[in-house]
């Protein structure tokens, strides 16, 4: 099961106050609705905080955001505006303008460029010159959704896996693993996560190389454990891959995700 995420930056108190609907009190999941028959995927966010996602985001490519200004009404003072933030794999936090005091008509509208696969999380902020701050981030866990590239081999919880796109030397590989298929291993200490989930694999029989599939922050009670893609490099084909999958922990605990010892095999053209 994936984890929703702690957000990047917390939201503030707005100064103004406010008689729009309250915010939820428990997070949002986004929902899925029918692909647009033209034009790029869509993430819109509505009235009700309803949020819905039309079409599978890719990397290399760009996302619409729809998003109903009436969700952030409460600043409003001069040079008001709506700044959307983004965030993948816990990487670099971006932002884009979403609206301001020159807006026409409403819902907003603003397109991101997505850069790479894995997850991504957007949430919102509304200030003005009076030092109002109003946040729109999914009650503190942020909004996600699930990033394809070219190509992506995923790892479920049910014990299965699948390709996106091709395998193809020259590319470079998003590994997108369900960490709770290794869920054994999770000694903490010093009120720390002690643990963690690995990928291991090795191209034309060639040396193992091992990269992670989790990523923390924060601080003791406070410390958040995210799963996270890695990404391989695939040289110039044909070639085969040969991965395999650990958790391993500071007490000694190690569990494997390796097929009964025959690992994880792909062809590369």
């Amino acid at each position: 099961m994936k984890k929703l995420l702690m957000p990047a930056l917390l939201p503030l108190l707005c100064l103004a106050s406010t008689s729009a609907l309250a915010e939820p009190e428990t997070a949002v999941q986004v929902q899925s609705v029918p692909a647009p028959l033209s034009g790029p995927p869509t993430l819109t966010f509505g009235t009700n905080w309803s949020v819905s996602l039309a079409g599978q985001p890719l990397a290399g490519g760009p996302l619409r955001i729809i998003y109903d200004t009436t969700r952030l009404p409460n600043c409003r003072g001069p040079s008001w505006a709506i700044t959307g933030f983004m965030m993948t794999n816990h990487g670099t936090v971006q932002s884009f303008p979403v609206a301001d005091a020159t807006t026409v008509g409403n819902p907003a509208e603003a397109l991101i460029n997505l850069t790479t696969g894995g997850e991504l999380e957007v949430w919102f902020r509304e200030t003005d010159g009076n030092g109002c701050s109003s946040w729109d981030s999914n009650v503190g866990w942020n909004f996600h959704t699930k990033v394809l590239q070219n190509p992506t081999l995923s790892f479920y919880e049910g014990w299965t896996h699948s390709l996106y796109g091709t395998l193809q030397g020259g590319t470079t590989l998003m590994v997108d693993y369900d960490i709770d298929r290794l869920g054994q291993c999770r000694a903490y200490y010093l009120n720390y996560k002690a643990w963690g989930v690995y990928v291991h694999y090795r191209i034309n029989g060639g040396a193992e190389t091992t990269a992670p599939l989790t990523v923390d922050w924060g601080e003791f009670n406070s410390q958040y454990w995210m799963q996270a893609p890695a990404f391989i490099p695939l040289p110039a084909g044909p070639g085969t891959l040969e991965m395999w999958f650990s958790n391993q922990d500071r007490k000694g605990c190690q569990q494997w995700d390796s097929r009964y010892g025959q690992n994880y095999i792909f062809n590369f053209q």
